[in-house]
């Protein structure tokens, strides 16, 4: 089977069969990642958004189709299904850590 993947900037989206049953909160507003750097954000059209607090973990369910936007970066549009956002992290003296943004 082929996995479905899309980047926007620092986030990967991947496809996924199902999303974890414990420990999800929804996110109420539609900011998936704010960048710290810039200010601006990738932000959720048309989708629910959860957070898994403890691995900080975040999960996208998307029941028809939505799309991601950012300031800098072409909008990506995701179809019906679960997603997972990774974030890039990169090596710095003291260990790994987010990109950031």
């Amino acid at each position: 089977m082929r996995r479905v993947m899309y980047r926007q900037g620092d986030l990967l989206f991947v496809k996924i069969d199902k999303i974890p049953r414990k420990g999800l909160v929804r996110i109420d507003d539609n900011i998936i990642v704010m960048g710290e750097a810039t200010g601006h954000a990738h932000r959720l059209i048309g989708g629910e958004l959860y957070k898994d607090w403890r691995r900080g973990e975040i999960y996208i369910v998307v029941k028809t189709t939505a799309k991601v936007v950012h300031e800098e970066h072409a909008p990506i549009i995701l179809e019906k299904g679960f997603w997972r956002v990774i974030r890039q992290r990169e090596y710095r003296p003291n260990g790994w850590d987010f990109v950031l943004d």
